[in-house]
């Protein structure tokens, strides 16, 4: 249900857009195809009827300009979709390669997409997240598949709305490769915790004001922009600019220290809110939303709402977390037992306990802090770096 009012203006104007070309503008192109197959076909019995050979050169170039123009009507009679589905990431690219590269990938009940993510058509038995990466970046991606021609892809955009049931988003997080490669932390995740209501007779639903301005706001920005020829730019005032920025800086300290086990999610908060601040601002100003500069309140509800979703992903990820740092700790207390005269942070990152050197002193100095470890500075008597010993704290 919520999935029908929110998607309603869009995926109206997608069927009407479809309805109109498939009325006005399909028969005029089939048309158009249909007559340049049969001056190519008159053109190639000329070709093969001329013994002498003499108009060949005059005659290729005729059937050359046909072909061209042929070429352009089968790439104009591909249809004005917007929207996917259950799509294999292979054909997502030819379809962005179609439609000026722009897709917005959408849907009520997303299992079918969270099993081509994990991989279900994939060879490799890997996940399959390529093209979602790169279309979320706007980044040059090519693909190459036996059989068709190469799609190239200059910088793709998808825009990305699927709700799934609570298991499947447990699914995608306990997938590491979906994690640790970036999807993941991409995307805006939180369980809605929705609760049962009884039906009350008489409540009143969604006004009918709100229904129409939202549906109004909705198609005047697909024509504005998503019909749009040219690239169009939302400038932001000095304010709030200055405000995004200092919400990405508030989390960079917090990467190396209490989020480092997190960091890959808490790297795109602040890519999130810049984000969010364009969809904020698009929705209050609609069509003429390039024309007038981000506002501070603007860039301040967008920092709200990725601090809402930046809690969101905390929670979820909670219970993995502690899973993980557990398992972390149980390993360096093993370490000691082989080395009871003590452990550097090098013991700790080499054998990939943790997945680096900052992570290997950022958990032994917490480790320390809390009682588990007794640590000690300890310089080599020919000189040389000074390093952290740590041992066993006595009990």
């Amino acid at each position: 249900e919520t999935f029908r009012h929110a998607a309603r203006p869009f995926t109206d104007f997608e069927a009407e857009l479809l309805e109109r070309w498939k009325a006005s503008v399909l028969p005029g192109l089939a048309a158009e195809k249909d007559i340049l197959e049969v001056e190519m076909g008159k053109l190639r019995k000329l070709i093969a009827g001329d013994k002498s050979g003499g108009s060949r050169d005059e005659l290729k170039a005729q059937l050359e300009q046909k072909k061209a123009a042929l070429a352009q009507v089968d790439a104009s009679m591909i249809a004005p979709v917007f929207s996917v589905e259950d799509v294999t990431t292979e054909r997502l690219a030819v379809l962005l390669g179609e439609r000026g590269e722009t897709l917005a990938s959408i849907s009520p009940d997303a299992g079918a997409i969270v099993n081509n993510l994990l991989g279900r058509y994939s060879k490799l038995d890997r996940t399959d997240e390529g093209i979602y990466l790169k279309a979320y970046s706007g980044d040059y991606c090519r693909v190459d598949r036996m059989g068709r021609a190469p799609v190239t892809l200059k910088a793709p955009c998808l825009a990305v709305l699927w709700l799934v049931q609570p298991d499947k988003v447990a699914t995608l997080l306990g997938e590491r490769s979906l994690t640790d490669g970036g999807l993941i932390p991409r995307l805006l995740i939180c369980h809605t915790r929705a609760e049962a209501l009884p039906i009350i007779e008489g409540a009143t639903g969604i006004p009918a004001t709100v229904r129409e301005n939202y549906a109004q706001t909705i198609r005047g920005l697909l024509e504005g922009y998503r019909l749009a020829s040219d690239v169009r730019t939302i400038e932001p005032s000095p304010d709030a600019l200055a405000a995004l920025i200092a919400y990405h800086n508030g989390t960079v300290d917090r990467r190396n220290a209490d989020l480092q086990d997190v960091k890959s999610f808490a790297a795109r908060w602040g890519e999130q809110a810049w984000r969010l601040a364009v969809c904020i601002h698009a929705g209050s100003y609609g069509r003429e939303a390039h024309e007038i500069p981000l506002e501070l309140t603007t860039a301040r509800a967008a920092i709200e709402l990725a601090d809402w979703f930046a809690a969101q992903q905390l929670e979820i990820l909670s219970a993995g977390r502690y899973k993980a740092k557990r398992k972390v700790r149980d390993e360096v207390l093993a370490l000691l037992v082989d080395n009871p005269k003590g452990i550097r942070a090098s013991d700790v990152y080499r054998p990939r306990i943790t997945p680096d050197a900052e992570a290997a002193h950022a958990m032994l100095a917490k480790m320390e802090d809390e009682g588990q470890l007794t640590g000690r500075d300890e310089k080599p008597e020919g000189g040389g770096h000074v390093s952290r010993i740590y041992t066993r704290a006595k009990q």
